[in-house]
């Protein structure tokens, strides 16, 4: 059966033009006409190009939610160390005194048993055990050294540098006069 028997059987009226009846069972002008679809390779070569698409599109994705991290744990140490700055400026006599000097090996830990006397001392050490509590807890590799040239104490709060990715840290400076 030709292939006008099933058009005309689906479709009588479209039958009835003489051009669609010849170019359907005429077999020379079945192979002459235009290619309709798409071809495999065609396919292959758009899912390429969407997989491509898809791919880069993933990767700026990480760097976004990477980056939003960063800025996300830099926030949380400027918080940190101006909370821990308001903390020594309450308490300038136990600064000046150097109660508040912390090296990179000291933990909240060392901090918790404060001495009973002097006042300005139990404070000081009050103020280091929360401070570097809330940085050990919140801040990968959380860490803090405070440094006192004359009148100017450092606070740097330092955090990360794991996974071959260098440490990052945030250095605030308190004067006091």
């Amino acid at each position: 059966m030709c292939i006008q028997g099933l058009v005309s059987l689906v479709f009588p009226f479209v039958c009835e033009q003489r051009s669609f009846k010849r170019s359907f069972c005429d077999s020379s002008v079945v192979n002459k006409l235009p290619q309709q679809g798409a071809s495999l390779i065609e396919v292959l070569v758009t899912l390429v190009l969407v997989a491509v698409g898809l791919s880069g599109m993933m990767i700026m994705q990480v760097r976004g939610l990477e980056q939003n991290q960063s800025a996300y744990l830099q926030t949380q140490a400027i918080a940190m160390a101006a909370d821990l700055a308001d903390r020594i400026r309450l308490n300038k006599q136990a600064a000046l005194n150097d109660l508040y000097q912390l090296s990179a090996t000291d933990t909240a830990a060392d901090f918790v048993n404060p001495p009973i006397t002097p006042v300005g001392k139990k404070l000081a050490y009050n103020d280091l055990n929360s401070c570097l509590d809330w940085i050990e807890s919140s801040l990968p590799r959380g860490d803090a050294v405070i440094t006192r040239n004359q009148q100017v104490i450092s606070i740097t709060v330092s955090w990360g540098g794991q996974d071959g990715k260098p440490a990052s840290s945030y250095i605030h400076e308190v004067e006091l006069i």
